[in-house]
Parts: C-alpha cells; structure tokens; sequence
C-alpha cells in the first residue's frame, strides 16, 4: 500500500487492493491525529484524548489555546498576544468591597503561557472598601511551580503628590494577586486604611507578568 508524500508513514489503500473498511479507518484516524482538533476545554480533551501522542495537537475553545502534547504534557504554543479587556474581582480577605458609582477596568494579552495584565480602580462616593487584605483576580490562573510579581500603584486624590508604589505578589497557581506597598520592613496589605484612607477619587493600578497555565 502507498504511503502519504509528507513523511507521517500513514498508509493508505490503493484502487487494486480489495476493500477493508478497518484499514481505510486506520489511515482516516492517523490523518486526524496529526490534525488540530478542537475540544471545548482541557477537561473535555483529557475525557476524550485518553492516550495522547507526542506531536499531537489541540484547540481549546474556552481560552482560545492551541497546544501541544510534549510526550509528558500539554503545553501552549506561542500564540495570541492580542490585548482583551476583562473585569476583575476586587475582593477582601473578611469582606469584599463594593465599587458602587467607581470604576475598574482590566486588560490583558497572552502569547503562550505568557500573560500580561494591567488593572485601575477608581473609587466612586459610593464605593465601600471592605475589611481586609484586597486582592484583584488574574485574568487567567497562574502556573504552579514558581511565584511571580508584578506592580502596584496608589494615588491619593486628595493628595497630588500622594503616591504609594509596591508589589503586585503572585503566588504560584494562583487566580488572584495580593497587593503590597511600603518600603523595607514596613510594606503591608493594602486594605480600606492603608496606605491611606481610602476616599472618593482614588486610583489603585495594577500590572505585571507571569506564567500562565
């Protein structure tokens, strides 16, 4: 039986061999394992594709993902990079805030397993504050296996020159970032009074990058 022309040494049957549907099915799966499926989510692929094959590949349809399979796992190819918005959570460690009339804008690219993010808050006269550390959510979960860290911006609208910088704190396989300012021995959780009282106006910005799953 003859052979594809591009190397994969799928066979395939010829006009002079007698009909078999078995083999005619060998060769039409061998040509869709070296396609690009497309699965709903990773669960779904994991449900069907029980025994992957290094050099296959997916399309995941929930997070617009194509990825291969390594030989050990699957793993994101370099694509995207288009910059979305999303609307993140602010929430608190005892109780959420509530923005009320303020804002919060979200925008994000991924290329790979790489994703950059970029977060601002701005407090309305409306807006409560919770109680508790505040966190903000990823727009993607984190991968395990290494923390990652990122930006963090207060300004004080009651203060021109009000400015409180510090450290968007990622931990690995996380789906939120803790937000620190202060400087050495004294940087703390922002929460509804620190690093000030938190008033109509303020602006809390948020950024960085890190590892994907």
């Amino acid at each position: 039986m003859p052979t594809d022309s591009s190397g994969q040494s799928i066979t395939f049957p010829s006009l002079t061999d007698s009909p078999n549907i078995t083999v005619l099915a060998t060769a039409l799966q061998a040509v869709l394992d070296r396609a690009v499926p497309r699965f709903a989510s990773a669960s779904a692929r994991a449900a069907t594709v029980t025994s992957p094959v290094e050099g296959m590949m997916s399309w995941l349809q929930d997070i617009n993902r194509l990825d291969v399979y390594n030989g050990a796992s699957w793993a994101p190819l370099m694509t995207g990079g288009t910059w979305q918005s999303y609307t993140p959570a602010w929430t608190a460690s005892s109780s959420n805030p509530s923005l009320g009339n303020g804002s919060i804008a979200g925008q994000y690219s991924r290329a790979g397993d790489t994703v950059t993010f970029a977060v601002k808050i701005t407090t309305g006269s409306s807006t409560t504050y919770g109680a508790g550390n505040w966190s903000v959510s990823l727009p993607v979960a984190a991968a395990a296996g290494v923390d990652m860290l990122g930006t963090v911006m207060v300004g004080d609208a009651s203060n021109t020159s009000g400015y409180s910088l510090g450290a968007a704190y990622i931990p690995a396989g996380s789906t939120t970032a803790g937000l620190y300012v202060g400087g050495r021995a004294d940087g703390s959780l922002l929460n509804a009074t620190f690093p000030q009282v938190w008033a109509n106006g303020d602006r809390l910005w948020v950024s960085g990058t890190y590892r994907a799953l």
